[in-house]
């Protein structure tokens, strides 16, 4: 287990927060975009079901260091204007069925990143939110981690040129779904063939008319009829639980999610209940600085960590930047932070709202510092 220390909720921690407030002394502004629903955030335990933080709670929380929140709707953006520039922007995202508006939401965020609005965090991660198809490109273009192989197909066709290049067995995962749903074992190459068609649905209208265009031009190449992108993984054995790591800022919430009988090799989606949290996590050596990596070379304002560990071995299994479950936090006593003496747990319940308030507040102020600084170089 992690060497922790123990620190009660009493004591004289000064954080980011304290610091900024001393120097900040005129309000400054935040755009929060919710959907349709008037939801922002995604808040475990929230009410009315599946409503997200609350927006009153949030606004108190960031006007407390200085700075004002002004709630919008995504469908009132308008970038024939040049309103948005330079200013700071923070959004909701949705697992709706299909992801068809989060697609909406993609739409506009990216947008407004290319308009030079300041969108928290940047378009990148909303495209790997509930993508695991881009996740795994994006992990492999910043080489957060190299000890576990990953590799992404968009058809049948695809993989079809890479059969002989596949170990069985082999973690199957569809691009979409949360909680273990599209993920699952596969032993053989048959096996994979069928689960493959099986997570495609056909559209027999489109596969008859493509039919007819073979028949009518000669050399005519058809459509895969198999077309839904998903990810095939290492598969790491012998594992009997993963943990959850949030980082909010300088904050780490963990918990250890056993695998349970008839869950198969997921950890996942096996209910809250189920877990361990805080310092019953049993967090192994090494796991807090492995997750702080990268949690760093995210350069996000919070994030979501999947992590398995053999005996020897961290693994990244999956990382979400924004619109995670925030479970971890209501049913934590505290959370870690890292001190010059190591990670030390914080005895202290706080609502999602201040934490992820903290988080974006504490992510602003190192890039307000960052550019100071770079400005400072280049005038000297």
């Amino acid at each position: 287990m992690e060497q922790l220390q123990y620190y009660g909720q009493h004591d004289d921690l000064i954080s980011s927060i304290g610091t900024l407030k001393k120097y900040d002394k005129h309000m400054k502004e935040i755009i929060a975009l919710m959907d349709y629903k008037s939801k922002f955030g995604s808040k475990h335990f929230d009410t009315p079901y599946r409503s997200g933080m609350d927006k009153k709670k949030l606004a108190t929380y960031f006007r407390e260091v200085g700075y004002t929140i002004h709630y919008r709707y995504l469908n009132e953006i308008d970038l024939k204007t040049n309103e948005y520039k330079n200013k700071h922007i923070i959004y909701t995202s949705s697992e709706d069925i299909g992801y068809l508006y989060k697609s909406y939401i993609e739409d506009i965020i990216y947008a407004l990143e290319l308009s030079g609005a300041k969108v928290i965090p940047e378009y990148k991660h909303l495209r790997a939110n509930n993508n695991k198809v881009f996740m795994e490109l994006y992990r492999d273009s910043l080489q957060l981690t190299e000890n576990i192989k990953s590799v992404v197909f968009g058809s049948l066709k695809d993989i079809e040129m890479h059969l002989d290049t596949i170990e069985y067995p082999v973690v199957f995962k569809t691009s979409g779904g949360a909680s273990g749903t599209g993920v699952s074992l596969v032993s053989s190459e048959k096996e994979l063939l069928r689960k493959i068609k099986s997570e495609s649905p056909r559209n027999y209208k489109m596969d008859a008319k493509d039919q007819l265009r073979a028949l009518k031009h000669k050399g005519y190449i058809k459509e895969s009829v198999y077309r839904k992108k998903f990810v095939l993984q290492q598969f790491i054995p012998d594992l009997v639980n993963d943990w959850k790591v949030y980082f909010f800022g300088e904050k780490l919430y963990i918990f250890k999610r056993p695998i349970l009988s008839g869950r198969g090799i997921k950890a996942s989606g096996g209910g809250y209940d189920n877990y361990y949290y805080g310092l019953e996590a049993e967090a192994p050596p090494g796991l807090f600085d492995f997750a702080f990596d990268i949690f760093q070379k995210l350069e996000v304002p919070h994030v979501s960590i999947d992590i398995a560990y053999d005996g020897t071995n961290f693994y990244l299994i999956e990382f979400q930047s924004l619109y995670f479950g925030t479970a971890g936090i209501p049913y934590s006593e505290g959370y870690f932070r890292k001190m010059k003496e190591g990670w030390r747990f914080i005895e202290q319940k706080l609502e999602v709202e201040k934490v992820f308030a903290d988080s974006i507040i504490r992510y602003l102020s190192h890039q307000s510092d960052q550019v100071t600084s770079e400005a400072y170089q280049a005038e000297y």
